[in-house]
């Protein structure tokens, strides 16, 4: 297995690519766990930051979350992951790449279907 088909699989389990409304655009792809080496090797890979998120109790671990919230560096980690990835995930890799490339450098509300068949 390549590095590209385990970063796919960790996405396709553990990974997030949000919704579009009319007012608000977000270009953004996350993946949240609490192995924090994981997260640095993702990283390490295709960029992006990694941030420590509040736990809602004290005796729960800490959670990680691996973020890319630019076009270019979304653009590039989607494209690259997205032949490896199963049908619900490529839909909304999809609808976030139409999403780039319809706003091309402009900023402005955009609206993709996110609502999978």
């Amino acid at each position: 297995m390549s590095t590209i088909e385990w970063a796919a699989g960790l996405f396709e389990g553990e990974g997030s690519i949000p919704k579009f409304n009319n007012a608000k655009y977000q270009y953004e792809v996350k993946i949240k766990m609490t192995d924090l080496d994981i997260l640095e090797r993702v990283q390490s890979l295709f960029g992006g930051k990694i941030y420590p998120q509040p736990s809602s109790a004290a005796h729960h671990k800490l959670i990680w979350q691996w973020c890319i919230s630019n076009k270019a560096g979304v653009k590039d980690f989607l494209m690259k992951i997205l032949p490896y990835l199963g049908y619900r995930r490529t839909y909304q890799a999809q609808n976030m790449l139409d999403a780039i490339d319809r706003c091309g450098t402009h900023k402005r509300s955009i609206k993709a279907a996110t609502d999978v068949p």
